[in-house]
Parts: C-alpha cells; sequence; structure tokens
C-alpha cells in the first residue's frame, strides 16, 4: 500500500543523530573516503549509474504538506437518493439513510485518513439556507489535521444539504479567496457538486440562459488563471447529478491543471472527477477519486533541515527511493528539473521532477543521502 501518511526524506548533514563516522556505508559496508567516486561503487539500481551511494550523519525531514479547502454542494439535492434517475421521481428501493451526501461524508470521512498528518485542510459549503448564494460564514478553517482532526469530523457530520439553488460561481470566487487569505503553500480547492450552476456571479437568479452560459466561461477562466497566476489548483468532483452539466466541470479541470490523462472536455472520459457515469459504484469511485486526489497533492518538495555543523557542500548530496518491497534506486540530480532532483533557487529545498517525482510519491520512503559526490543525469 502507498505510504500517503507522509514521505520520509533522512538527510545526512552532520546533524549530530547518527552515530556512525563520517563516510559510514548506510548497509554495513566497508568506511568509504569522503572522495571516493559514488559512481565507481556497486549495486546502485538506477540504470547507468553503478554504485552504493554512502552518507554521513542523518537528520528527518518532512514532505511540504498541501492546503486544501473542501468546497461542498449542500443543496437540496443531495439529499436525493444515489441510485435515483432524477431527484423529480422517488425510487421505492432507495435507502433514506443512503442519499448522495450520506455516501459522500462516509467516504470522506475515511479518505482523511491517507492525508499526511500535515495536510492543513478547511471546509467551506453552499449555498445558504436562506437563497441561493454561497455561506460566507465559514464552516471550519484551515488547519492542520494533525490538530484539528476531531473539529474536521464534527463539521462534516454536521453538514445537513439544505440550500437553495447552486451558486456554483460563486462558491468558486469564494473558495479561491480563503486560500489567498490564508496564503499557505501548495493551496488546491476541491470543489463537488451535483448539478449545473443555477445563478449568475454575485448570486444573479434572473440572468438569462445566454448570460448563464458566459458565467460558466468566466467561471473555468477563473480557476485557469487561478493556476497559472497564483499556483492554485482545483479538483472538480462531479456527484450523479450533475450528468448535464459534465462538459462545464470537465473544462474547468482542463483550465485548472487536474485534468485526467487521455480526458476530453467533450467525454466520453471527462477531465474532472465524473461519478454520474451508469453503472458506476458511487461510494468505490468517489474513495478512487480521493485518494487519486490525496496522491496528487503530496508534495515532491523536501525542506532541507539547518545543518547543526554549518555545513553544506551542493556536490556531494544524493537521493534515494526505497519500495515497500525493499529495493533501493538512487535518482540523479537533473539540473534541467526534467526527470530528476534537484535545489530549489535558494537552495534551501530538494525538489523531484517528473518521473522521479512519480517514484517518489509511490515510494515507502525518500532517503536524500549527503556526504558523497553527486550523481548526476
Amino acid at each position: 500500500m502507498r505510504n500517503l501518511v507522509g514521505l520520509w526524506c533522512v538527510l545526512a548533514l552532520g546533524c549530530g543523530d547518527d552515530d556512525r563516522p563520517p563516510g559510514t556505508v548506510r548497509d554495513g559496508g566497508d568506511s568509504l573516503d569522503a572522495t571516493t567516486d559514488a559512481r565507481s561503487l556497486p549495486d546502485v539500481m538506477f540504470p547507468d549509474v553503478p554504485g552504493e551511494v554512502c552518507e554521513s550523519v542523518s537528520a528527518v525531514a518532512e514532505p511540504l504538506p498541501p492546503t486544501l479547502v473542501f468546497q461542498l454542494d449542500m443543496s437540496n439535492s443531495m439529499n436525493c437518493a444515489v441510485s435515483a434517475a432524477s431527484c423529480l421521481t422517488d425510487d421505492p428501493s432507495a435507502d433514506p439513510n443512503d442519499s448522495r451526501w450520506d455516501q459522500f461524508r462516509q467516504v470522506l470521512l475515511a479518505s482523511l485518513d491517507s492525508l499526511p498528518p500535515g495536510t492543513r485542510l478547511g471546509l467551506l459549503r453552499f449555498p445558504r439556507v436562506d437563497g441561493a448564494c454561497v455561506d460566507e460564514s465559514v464552516a471550519l478553517p484551515i488547519a492542520e489535521l494533525a490538530t484539528n482532526r476531531t473539529a474536521v469530523d464534527s463539521a462534516i457530520n454536521a453538514f445537513v444539504p439544505d440550500g437553495l439553488g447552486t451558486p456554483t460561481h460563486d462558491a468558486v470566487v469564494f473558495g479561491l479567496s480563503r486560500l489567498r487569505t490564508d496564503g499557505g503553500e501548495r493551496p488546491y480547492m476541491i470543489l463537488a457538486t451535483d448539478g449545473a450552476s443555477l445563478a449568475c456571479l454575485d448570486c444573479d437568479n434572473a440572468c438569462s440562459e445566454g448570460e448563464l452560459e458566459r458565467d460558466r466561461d468566466a467561471m473555468v477562466s477563473t480557476v485557469g488563471t487561478a493556476a497559472t497566476t497564483e499556483g492554485i489548483g482545483t479538483f472538480v468532483i462531479g456527484v450523479p447529478g450533475a450528468q448535464t452539466y459534465r462538459g462545464v466541470l470537465s473544462r474547468m479541470a482542463t483550465a485548472a491543471g487536474t485534468a485526467r490523462e487521455g480526458c476530453s472536455d467533450a467525454g466520453p472520459t471527462y477531465c474532472h472527477f465524473d461519478l454520474t457515469v451508469p453503472g458506476l459504484d458511487f461510494a468505490t469511485a468517489l474513495g478512487d477519486a480521493l485518494a487519486a486526489i490525496g496522491e496528487a497533492v503530496i508534495s515532491c518538495e523536501y525542506d532541507i533541515p539547518e545543518n547543526p555543523d554549518g555545513a553544506f557542500d551542493e556536490t556531494r548530496v544524493n537521493v534515494r527511493v526505497t519500495t515497500e518491497a525493499g529495493a533501493e534506486e538512487v535518482l540523479p540530480r537533473d539540473t534541467s528539473r526534467t526527470n530528476g532532483w534537484d535545489y530549489d533557487d535558494a537552495r534551501e529545498r530538494v525538489i523531484l521532477h517528473g518521473d522521479a517525482c512519480t517514484r517518489a510519491q509511490a515510494a515507502e520512503r525518500v532517503d536524500v543521502l549527503f556526504g558523497c559526490p553527486t550523481i548526476l543525469i
């Protein structure tokens, strides 16, 4: 099972928490002089890079945690049964306690267990109970999941689908504004809705169909601009009931840079998480969608802890991933930042790029080793 709780990054920086002498191989092999060329050593698993990579002493760091805001559709239609073809007709076989929101709530609560404890998370709902607009009273402020999990669970369990209308554009604008105000790193909004937007921006319920179409185009542009100019990503989940809105939701995911692989805004495989496909097991599909989002937001950036020895040689750093099966693979440094690791511009973080990032996200552990010559791509 992939470790979504956190990717550990062991940084050998001379931090004094390892009593092995500098130059000692982790696996108990012979001590190596710090000038040893790492390429000449045996058993490295990266193609064309032979050799075991040595290290000095170690300190532990965690990947940069994401900041998530869930913007959840709490309109009355979320009370409808998942199996109902339409909320206008009753499904006599439907469990009254098995509505769209009942299932969504249960799966969402379970999915939170897979997020790193350092994840910063907030909750919003739309619309207000008294009309078709967003609820600007913050349901739950953004805070670390490790210290706020009980409050998160309580807030989710307290949500009741009782709103009128679906002012999606206003919900999007407000969700993005909360992330801007918070200023946290790696910000994402997760929008979940079961229907089409029925109001133009500023909660205008009287706009014409043509104005509504233009408003939806503007909403797509809004999430696209937030992604490209501010680094705020948006994931979109279409709950049963959003069948006629799939094209718009798909375009939002595409604009926000969260499109699924091999998708098309014209379908049949849409670019958002489309849970309206006939015959789909909603709870299972939602769990898969939230797991995919969880994996996507796990950072490939690692803060480098302060070196108590005061020394740092960027030419003597190597990165290694370890799979659940225990297989080790050394990832080379790639200064083109295409398919390997490199420092950030301030030399304060190690960042993995391309396939190296994918491997790290799937790994059991990531070690950043200091003390031997850096392997370059």
